[in-house]
Protein backbone atom coordinates (compact mmCIF):
# COMPACT_ATOMS: atom_id res chain seq x y z
CA UNK A 1 0.00 0.00 0.00
CA UNK A 2 3.19 2.78 1.05
CA UNK A 3 4.67 1.65 -2.44
CA UNK A 4 1.07 2.72 -4.46
CA UNK A 5 0.40 5.91 -2.18
CA UNK A 6 4.26 7.03 -3.12
CA UNK A 7 3.61 6.03 -6.94
CA UNK A 8 0.58 7.94 -6.93
CA UNK A 9 2.18 11.05 -5.04
CA UNK A 10 4.98 11.16 -7.57
CA UNK A 11 2.96 10.91 -10.43
CA UNK A 12 0.47 13.46 -9.58
CA UNK A 13 3.59 16.20 -8.61
CA UNK A 14 5.01 14.93 -11.58
CA UNK A 15 2.32 16.15 -13.89
CA UNK A 16 1.62 19.10 -11.71
CA UNK A 17 3.12 22.68 -12.98
CA UNK A 18 4.59 23.10 -9.20
CA UNK A 19 7.11 20.79 -9.81
CA UNK A 20 8.47 21.34 -13.17
CA UNK A 21 9.06 25.39 -12.51
CA UNK A 22 10.41 24.38 -8.78
CA UNK A 23 12.81 21.87 -10.75
CA UNK A 24 13.71 24.65 -13.03
CA UNK A 25 14.72 27.39 -10.76
CA UNK A 26 16.42 24.74 -8.50
CA UNK A 27 18.46 23.24 -11.05
CA UNK A 28 19.32 26.88 -12.50
CA UNK A 29 20.24 28.00 -9.04
CA UNK A 30 22.29 25.05 -8.19
CA UNK A 31 23.96 24.69 -11.13
CA UNK A 32 25.13 28.74 -10.84
CA UNK A 33 25.79 28.34 -7.30
CA UNK A 34 27.66 25.78 -8.16
CA UNK A 35 29.80 27.16 -11.07
CA UNK A 36 29.99 30.33 -8.95
CA UNK A 37 31.49 28.95 -6.18
CA UNK A 38 34.56 26.58 -7.85
CA UNK A 39 35.41 29.87 -9.73
CA UNK A 40 35.70 31.85 -6.87
CA UNK A 41 37.91 28.49 -5.33
CA UNK A 42 39.53 28.57 -8.15
CA UNK A 43 40.58 32.12 -8.66
CA UNK A 44 41.34 32.48 -4.63
CA UNK A 45 43.56 29.55 -4.22
CA UNK A 46 45.75 29.97 -7.47
CA UNK A 47 45.98 33.89 -6.23
CA UNK A 48 46.72 33.10 -2.74
CA UNK A 49 49.45 30.27 -3.63
CA UNK A 50 50.98 32.85 -6.48
CA UNK A 51 51.09 35.53 -3.65
CA UNK A 52 52.22 33.18 -1.10
CA UNK A 53 55.23 32.33 -3.46
CA UNK A 54 55.98 36.14 -4.40
CA UNK A 55 56.60 37.21 -0.56
CA UNK A 56 58.71 34.44 0.25
CA UNK A 57 60.71 35.16 -2.86
CA UNK A 58 60.84 38.90 -1.75
CA UNK A 59 61.52 37.74 1.85
CA UNK A 60 64.54 35.71 0.83
CA UNK A 61 65.87 38.03 -2.34
CA UNK A 62 65.38 41.46 -0.35
CA UNK A 63 68.28 43.57 -0.40
CA UNK A 64 71.23 43.18 2.41
CA UNK A 65 70.43 44.47 5.70
CA UNK A 66 70.27 44.71 9.76
CA UNK A 67 68.64 40.87 10.64
CA UNK A 68 66.12 43.20 12.85
CA UNK A 69 65.46 45.63 10.41
CA UNK A 70 64.75 42.16 7.86
CA UNK A 71 62.28 41.25 10.77
CA UNK A 72 60.28 44.91 10.05
CA UNK A 73 60.45 44.30 6.30
CA UNK A 74 58.02 41.28 7.14
CA UNK A 75 56.73 38.91 5.44
CA UNK A 76 52.82 37.58 4.55
CA UNK A 77 50.94 34.11 5.44
CA UNK A 78 47.96 33.27 3.61
CA UNK A 79 45.11 30.96 4.67
CA UNK A 80 44.90 28.87 0.96
CA UNK A 81 40.78 27.86 0.55
CA UNK A 82 39.33 24.94 1.92
CA UNK A 83 38.62 22.04 -0.74
CA UNK A 84 35.33 22.12 0.06
CA UNK A 85 34.73 25.92 0.15
CA UNK A 86 33.04 26.04 -3.41
CA UNK A 87 30.28 24.32 -1.95
CA UNK A 88 30.04 26.29 1.40
CA UNK A 89 32.07 29.57 1.70
CA UNK A 90 31.25 29.74 5.92
CA UNK A 91 32.77 32.84 7.18
CA UNK A 92 35.86 33.86 4.83
CA UNK A 93 34.05 36.57 3.77
CA UNK A 94 34.41 38.19 7.00
CA UNK A 95 37.44 37.16 9.04
CA UNK A 96 40.26 37.75 6.11
CA UNK A 97 42.82 35.40 4.84
CA UNK A 98 46.09 37.18 4.91
CA UNK A 99 48.01 38.18 7.52
CA UNK A 100 50.90 40.80 7.48
CA UNK A 101 53.50 39.18 9.96
CA UNK A 102 55.96 41.68 11.05
CA UNK A 103 58.39 42.74 14.50
CA UNK A 104 56.61 44.59 17.57
CA UNK A 105 53.09 43.72 16.35
CA UNK A 106 51.16 41.03 15.86
CA UNK A 107 48.29 42.31 13.05
CA UNK A 108 44.94 40.67 12.45
CA UNK A 109 43.96 39.05 9.46
CA UNK A 110 42.76 41.25 6.81
CA UNK A 111 41.69 40.57 2.98
CA UNK A 112 37.62 40.45 3.74
CA UNK A 113 35.61 40.49 0.63
CA UNK A 114 32.88 41.42 2.73
CA UNK A 115 34.24 44.95 2.89
CA UNK A 116 33.91 45.25 -0.46
CA UNK A 117 30.55 43.72 -1.05
CA UNK A 118 28.62 46.55 0.91
CA UNK A 119 25.09 45.93 2.64
CA UNK A 120 24.58 43.08 -0.02
CA UNK A 121 27.05 41.01 2.02
CA UNK A 122 25.07 40.33 4.58
CA UNK A 123 22.67 37.82 2.76
CA UNK A 124 25.67 35.78 1.90
CA UNK A 125 27.23 34.79 -1.32
CA UNK A 126 25.17 32.51 -3.91
CA UNK A 127 26.35 28.79 -2.79
CA UNK A 128 25.30 25.35 -3.38
CA UNK A 129 25.31 24.97 0.63
CA UNK A 130 23.45 28.56 0.81
CA UNK A 131 21.04 27.34 -1.93
CA UNK A 132 20.24 24.04 -0.19
CA UNK A 133 20.16 25.79 3.30
CA UNK A 134 17.07 28.22 2.15
CA UNK A 135 15.54 27.47 -1.00
CA UNK A 136 15.34 23.45 -0.91
CA UNK A 137 13.09 24.14 2.18
CA UNK A 138 10.65 26.17 0.30
CA UNK A 139 10.75 23.55 -2.89
CA UNK A 140 9.64 20.89 -0.31
CA UNK A 141 7.06 22.89 1.43
CA UNK A 142 5.24 23.97 -2.45
CA UNK A 143 5.61 20.46 -3.30
CA UNK A 144 4.51 18.72 0.17
CA UNK A 145 2.02 20.90 1.24
CA UNK A 146 -1.31 19.89 0.05
CA UNK A 147 -0.30 15.76 0.60
CA UNK A 148 -2.88 15.47 3.34
CA UNK A 149 -4.63 18.95 3.43
CA UNK A 150 -5.09 19.11 -0.47
CA UNK A 151 -7.07 15.50 -0.44
CA UNK A 152 -9.27 17.12 2.39
CA UNK A 153 -10.36 19.88 0.43
CA UNK A 154 -10.87 17.43 -2.92
CA UNK A 155 -13.18 14.90 -0.10
CA UNK A 156 -10.42 12.36 -0.89
CA UNK A 157 -9.05 11.94 2.19
CA UNK A 158 -12.13 10.43 3.58
CA UNK A 159 -12.56 7.78 1.12
CA UNK A 160 -8.97 6.48 1.79
CA UNK A 161 -9.62 6.31 5.75
CA UNK A 162 -12.91 4.73 4.87
CA UNK A 163 -10.44 2.05 2.35
CA UNK A 164 -8.61 1.19 5.96
CA UNK A 165 -5.55 2.88 4.91
CA UNK A 166 -4.20 4.15 8.36
CA UNK A 167 -2.33 7.67 9.10
CA UNK A 168 0.96 6.05 9.46
CA UNK A 169 0.53 4.26 5.79
CA UNK A 170 -0.62 7.26 4.17
CA UNK A 171 2.36 9.19 6.12
CA UNK A 172 5.03 6.89 4.94
CA UNK A 173 3.76 6.91 1.42
CA UNK A 174 3.50 10.22 0.66
CA UNK A 175 6.65 11.09 2.20
CA UNK A 176 8.53 9.18 0.03
CA UNK A 177 6.44 10.20 -3.38
CA UNK A 178 7.93 13.44 -2.52
CA UNK A 179 10.94 12.33 -1.84
CA UNK A 180 11.50 10.06 -4.88
CA UNK A 181 10.29 13.29 -6.98
CA UNK A 182 12.89 15.72 -5.06
CA UNK A 183 16.06 13.17 -5.44
CA UNK A 184 15.03 13.69 -9.68
CA UNK A 185 16.83 17.28 -8.70
CA UNK A 186 19.31 16.30 -6.23
CA UNK A 187 20.70 13.08 -6.99
CA UNK A 188 22.32 14.07 -10.19
CA UNK A 189 23.52 17.41 -8.91
CA UNK A 190 25.38 15.26 -5.83
CA UNK A 191 27.06 13.34 -8.63
CA UNK A 192 27.79 16.83 -10.11
CA UNK A 193 29.43 18.23 -6.97
CA UNK A 194 31.16 14.82 -6.90
CA UNK A 195 32.57 14.91 -9.93
CA UNK A 196 33.94 18.57 -8.86
CA UNK A 197 35.44 17.72 -6.24
CA UNK A 198 37.60 15.49 -7.88
CA UNK A 199 39.11 18.74 -9.45
CA UNK A 200 39.55 20.33 -6.25
CA UNK A 201 43.16 20.14 -3.95
CA UNK A 202 43.83 16.91 -2.04
CA UNK A 203 41.07 14.76 -4.49
CA UNK A 204 41.12 11.46 -3.28
CA UNK A 205 42.01 11.78 0.31
CA UNK A 206 40.16 9.68 2.32
CA UNK A 207 39.50 12.39 4.83
CA UNK A 208 37.85 14.53 1.85
CA UNK A 209 36.07 11.55 0.70
CA UNK A 210 34.69 11.23 4.39
CA UNK A 211 33.92 15.56 4.57
CA UNK A 212 31.32 14.74 1.18
CA UNK A 213 29.65 11.99 2.27
CA UNK A 214 28.77 13.67 5.83
CA UNK A 215 27.59 16.72 4.02
CA UNK A 216 25.24 14.67 2.78
CA UNK A 217 24.07 12.71 5.43
CA UNK A 218 23.96 16.38 7.50
CA UNK A 219 22.03 17.88 4.15
CA UNK A 220 19.47 14.81 4.16
CA UNK A 221 18.92 14.79 7.73
CA UNK A 222 17.66 18.60 7.17
CA UNK A 223 15.80 17.65 4.12
CA UNK A 224 14.16 14.89 6.11
CA UNK A 225 13.27 17.38 9.49
CA UNK A 226 11.51 19.59 6.78
CA UNK A 227 9.59 16.71 5.24
CA UNK A 228 8.30 15.48 8.22
CA UNK A 229 7.27 19.06 9.84
CA UNK A 230 5.67 19.48 6.01
CA UNK A 231 3.45 16.46 6.54
CA UNK A 232 2.66 16.80 10.22
CA UNK A 233 1.35 20.41 9.25
CA UNK A 234 -0.39 19.16 6.24
CA UNK A 235 -2.05 16.70 8.50
CA UNK A 236 -3.07 18.99 11.27
CA UNK A 237 -4.35 22.20 8.72
CA UNK A 238 -7.69 22.25 7.86
CA UNK A 239 -6.72 23.51 4.72
CA UNK A 240 -4.18 23.38 1.91
CA UNK A 241 -4.01 27.17 2.21
CA UNK A 242 -3.82 27.27 5.94
CA UNK A 243 -1.35 24.63 5.75
CA UNK A 244 0.98 26.36 2.99
CA UNK A 245 0.73 30.06 5.16
CA UNK A 246 2.32 28.46 8.50
CA UNK A 247 4.71 26.76 6.27
CA UNK A 248 5.77 29.77 4.82
CA UNK A 249 5.80 31.49 8.02
CA UNK A 250 8.10 28.91 10.05
CA UNK A 251 10.50 28.64 7.16
CA UNK A 252 10.72 32.48 6.77
CA UNK A 253 10.90 33.00 11.24
CA UNK A 254 13.07 30.06 10.95
CA UNK A 255 15.54 30.82 7.91
CA UNK A 256 15.54 34.70 8.21
CA UNK A 257 14.09 36.05 11.04
CA UNK A 258 15.99 33.98 13.90
CA UNK A 259 19.46 33.46 12.54
CA UNK A 260 19.53 37.45 12.75
CA UNK A 261 18.31 37.56 16.24
CA UNK A 262 20.55 35.33 17.39
CA UNK A 263 23.51 36.78 15.72
CA UNK A 264 22.41 40.16 17.32
CA UNK A 265 21.59 39.07 21.25
CA UNK A 266 25.14 37.05 20.84
CA UNK A 267 26.45 40.51 20.67
CA UNK A 268 24.73 41.86 23.20
CA UNK A 269 25.14 39.31 25.72
CA UNK A 270 28.49 39.25 25.41
CA UNK A 271 30.25 42.53 23.27
CA UNK A 272 33.62 41.85 22.04
CA UNK A 273 36.04 45.08 21.56
CA UNK A 274 36.87 46.87 17.76
CA UNK A 275 40.28 46.58 16.08
CA UNK A 276 41.81 50.19 17.76
CA UNK A 277 40.56 49.01 21.01
CA UNK A 278 42.20 45.49 21.02
CA UNK A 279 45.53 47.13 20.04
CA UNK A 280 45.19 49.94 22.62
CA UNK A 281 44.84 47.09 25.37
CA UNK A 282 47.60 45.33 23.65
CA UNK A 283 50.21 48.88 23.97
CA UNK A 284 48.79 49.62 27.62
CA UNK A 285 49.12 45.90 28.81
CA UNK A 286 53.10 45.70 27.61
CA UNK A 287 54.16 49.28 29.13
CA UNK A 288 52.32 48.34 32.28
CA UNK A 289 52.45 44.57 32.93
CA UNK A 290 49.48 42.03 33.00
CA UNK A 291 47.85 42.55 35.70
CA UNK A 292 46.91 39.83 38.10
CA UNK A 293 49.85 37.43 36.92
CA UNK A 294 52.97 36.78 38.61
CA UNK A 295 56.37 36.56 37.13
CA UNK A 296 58.25 38.83 34.56
CA UNK A 297 54.82 39.94 32.86
CA UNK A 298 53.44 41.31 35.95
CA UNK A 299 56.14 43.71 35.77
CA UNK A 300 55.99 46.99 33.37
CA UNK A 301 58.56 46.87 30.57
CA UNK A 302 61.04 49.08 31.69
CA UNK A 303 61.51 46.68 34.83
CA UNK A 304 61.50 43.66 32.93
CA UNK A 305 64.43 45.03 30.74
CA UNK A 306 66.10 46.17 34.12
CA UNK A 307 66.03 42.85 35.29
CA UNK A 308 66.78 40.84 32.21
CA UNK A 309 69.96 43.41 31.82
CA UNK A 310 71.22 42.46 35.52
CA UNK A 311 70.64 38.73 35.28
CA UNK A 312 72.75 39.02 32.45
CA UNK A 313 75.70 41.36 34.29
CA UNK A 314 75.35 38.76 36.86
CA UNK A 315 75.77 35.40 34.29
CA UNK A 316 79.09 37.14 32.59
CA UNK A 317 80.31 39.02 35.71
CA UNK A 318 80.49 42.73 33.85
CA UNK A 319 79.04 46.21 34.80
CA UNK A 320 78.05 47.62 31.35
CA UNK A 321 76.61 46.77 28.41
CA UNK A 322 79.55 47.49 26.31
CA UNK A 323 81.16 44.84 27.96
CA UNK A 324 78.48 42.13 27.26
CA UNK A 325 79.56 39.44 24.80
CA UNK A 326 76.24 39.58 23.11
CA UNK A 327 74.61 42.56 21.87
CA UNK A 328 71.79 44.09 24.48
CA UNK A 329 70.23 45.87 21.95
CA UNK A 330 69.14 42.58 20.34
CA UNK A 331 68.22 41.04 23.68
CA UNK A 332 66.15 43.49 24.64
CA UNK A 333 64.43 43.61 21.54
CA UNK A 334 63.81 40.17 21.63
CA UNK A 335 62.90 40.43 25.11
CA UNK A 336 60.08 42.66 24.65
CA UNK A 337 58.93 40.58 21.84
CA UNK A 338 58.72 37.17 24.03
CA UNK A 339 56.98 39.20 26.97
CA UNK A 340 54.58 40.11 24.60
CA UNK A 341 53.65 36.61 22.86
CA UNK A 342 52.61 36.52 26.68
CA UNK A 343 50.56 39.15 26.57
CA UNK A 344 49.30 39.09 23.29
CA UNK A 345 48.21 35.34 23.73
CA UNK A 346 46.61 36.07 27.08
CA UNK A 347 44.29 39.04 25.62
CA UNK A 348 43.98 36.96 22.01
CA UNK A 349 42.28 34.00 24.41
CA UNK A 350 39.94 35.91 25.95
CA UNK A 351 38.81 37.01 22.54
CA UNK A 352 38.70 33.67 21.59
CA UNK A 353 36.46 32.81 24.42
CA UNK A 354 33.98 35.75 23.79
CA UNK A 355 33.76 34.55 20.09
CA UNK A 356 33.04 30.98 21.20
CA UNK A 357 30.61 32.36 23.78
CA UNK A 358 28.88 33.99 21.33
CA UNK A 359 28.54 30.74 19.31
CA UNK A 360 27.24 28.51 22.12
CA UNK A 361 24.98 31.59 22.70
CA UNK A 362 23.81 31.51 19.24
CA UNK A 363 23.64 27.61 19.26
CA UNK A 364 20.86 27.93 22.37
CA UNK A 365 18.42 30.47 20.23
CA UNK A 366 19.45 27.69 17.81
CA UNK A 367 16.98 25.77 19.06
CA UNK A 368 14.35 27.66 17.37
CA UNK A 369 15.61 27.08 13.72
CA UNK A 370 16.96 23.61 12.15
CA UNK A 371 19.44 25.88 10.19
CA UNK A 372 21.00 27.29 12.46
CA UNK A 373 22.39 23.91 13.21
CA UNK A 374 23.11 22.74 9.98
CA UNK A 375 25.27 26.14 9.21
CA UNK A 376 27.66 25.14 11.71
CA UNK A 377 28.42 21.53 10.66
CA UNK A 378 28.32 22.22 6.92
CA UNK A 379 30.79 25.12 7.56
CA UNK A 380 32.71 23.14 9.90
CA UNK A 381 32.91 20.20 7.30
CA UNK A 382 34.14 22.42 4.31
CA UNK A 383 36.63 23.59 5.98
CA UNK A 384 35.39 27.54 6.55
CA UNK A 385 34.63 27.90 9.97
CA UNK A 386 35.77 29.15 13.64
CA UNK A 387 37.61 26.49 13.86
CA UNK A 388 40.13 26.68 10.74
CA UNK A 389 40.39 30.32 11.11
CA UNK A 390 41.53 30.10 14.50
CA UNK A 391 44.22 27.63 13.41
CA UNK A 392 44.81 29.72 10.50
CA UNK A 393 45.87 33.01 13.01
CA UNK A 394 47.63 30.21 15.57
CA UNK A 395 49.61 28.62 12.85
CA UNK A 396 50.77 32.52 11.41
CA UNK A 397 51.36 34.00 14.95
CA UNK A 398 53.65 30.72 15.62
CA UNK A 399 55.55 31.55 12.14
CA UNK A 400 55.96 35.01 12.96
CA UNK A 401 57.87 34.29 16.33
CA UNK A 402 59.72 31.57 14.56
CA UNK A 403 60.77 34.20 11.84
CA UNK A 404 61.41 37.26 14.68
CA UNK A 405 63.45 34.72 16.85
CA UNK A 406 65.53 33.80 14.14
CA UNK A 407 66.45 37.56 12.82
CA UNK A 408 67.33 38.55 16.44
CA UNK A 409 69.23 35.51 17.39
CA UNK A 410 71.44 35.95 14.32
CA UNK A 411 71.74 39.65 15.62
CA UNK A 412 72.57 38.61 18.94
CA UNK A 413 75.35 36.37 18.12
CA UNK A 414 76.92 38.65 15.48
CA UNK A 415 76.50 41.94 16.30
CA UNK A 416 78.71 43.69 19.60
CA UNK A 417 77.75 47.50 20.94
CA UNK A 418 80.73 49.10 19.50
CA UNK A 419 79.70 47.10 15.63
CA UNK A 420 76.03 47.34 15.80
CA UNK A 421 75.60 47.98 11.72
CA UNK A 422 76.01 44.11 11.11
CA UNK A 423 74.20 43.66 7.64
CA UNK A 424 73.30 39.92 6.93
CA UNK A 425 72.20 38.62 3.25
CA UNK A 426 69.93 35.96 1.46
CA UNK A 427 71.49 33.07 3.19
CA UNK A 428 70.44 34.11 6.61
CA UNK A 429 66.68 35.31 5.36
CA UNK A 430 66.54 31.58 4.19
CA UNK A 431 66.56 30.31 7.44
CA UNK A 432 63.47 31.07 7.93
CA UNK A 433 60.71 28.35 6.46
CA UNK A 434 58.42 29.31 4.08
CA UNK A 435 54.98 29.60 5.47
CA UNK A 436 52.23 26.56 4.57
CA UNK A 437 48.42 26.67 6.31
CA UNK A 438 47.51 22.95 7.42
CA UNK A 439 44.17 22.97 8.10
CA UNK A 440 42.59 21.06 11.29
CA UNK A 441 41.49 17.45 10.46
CA UNK A 442 37.56 16.65 10.29
CA UNK A 443 37.82 15.98 13.94
CA UNK A 444 38.94 19.19 15.34
CA UNK A 445 36.75 20.82 13.18
CA UNK A 446 33.94 19.02 14.38
CA UNK A 447 34.88 18.99 17.95
CA UNK A 448 33.48 22.30 19.57
CA UNK A 449 29.96 21.47 17.17
CA UNK A 450 28.95 18.63 19.46
CA UNK A 451 25.74 20.49 20.59
CA UNK A 452 24.94 21.40 16.65
CA UNK A 453 24.59 18.35 15.89
CA UNK A 454 22.33 16.79 18.91
CA UNK A 455 19.89 20.37 17.87
CA UNK A 456 20.02 18.54 14.52
CA UNK A 457 19.08 15.01 15.10
CA UNK A 458 16.22 16.22 18.10
CA UNK A 459 15.16 18.55 15.34
CA UNK A 460 15.00 15.74 13.28
CA UNK A 461 13.06 13.01 16.07
CA UNK A 462 10.85 16.37 17.23
CA UNK A 463 9.61 16.45 13.40
CA UNK A 464 9.05 13.21 13.28
CA UNK A 465 7.02 12.68 16.05
CA UNK A 466 4.93 15.69 15.65
CA UNK A 467 4.27 14.25 12.07
CA UNK A 468 3.50 10.47 13.44
CA UNK A 469 1.07 12.51 15.69
CA UNK A 470 -0.77 14.45 13.69
CA UNK A 471 -1.57 11.85 10.78
CA UNK A 472 -2.62 9.48 13.93
CA UNK A 473 -5.42 12.47 14.74
CA UNK A 474 -5.83 14.09 11.72
CA UNK A 475 -9.94 14.82 10.92
CA UNK A 476 -10.76 13.44 7.33
CA UNK A 477 -13.78 16.19 7.31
Amino acid sequence: MITTIAKKEFVGLIRDGRFRWCAAIMIFLLLTSLWVGYSRYQSMNDTQLSAQTTTEEQWVNQDDKNPHTAAHFGNYAFKSPGPLSFFDNGISNFVGSTIWLEAHKTNFAKNRPAQDNGGLSRFGELTPAMTLQLLMPLMLILLGFSAFAGERDAGTLRQLVSLGVGGNTLLWGKLLGVLVTVSLILVPYIVICGFVLTFVEGAGSVELGMRGWLLCLAYSLYSLTYMFLIMGVSAAARTAKSALVILVGFWAFASFIIPRAATDISKVLTPTPGYAQFYKSVKDTSLSGLKGEEGDVALPSRAHLAKVRQSLFDQYDVDSVEDLPVYWTAVSMQTIEERDYIINDQLMEKLRQSFQIQHRQRDIVGFLSPVLALRSVSMALAGTSLVDQEEFIRSAHQYRINMIRDMNTELINNATMGDALYIAGSDTFSIVEPYRYTAPSMRESLAPLKHNIVISVLWFCLAWLFALTATRRMAVL
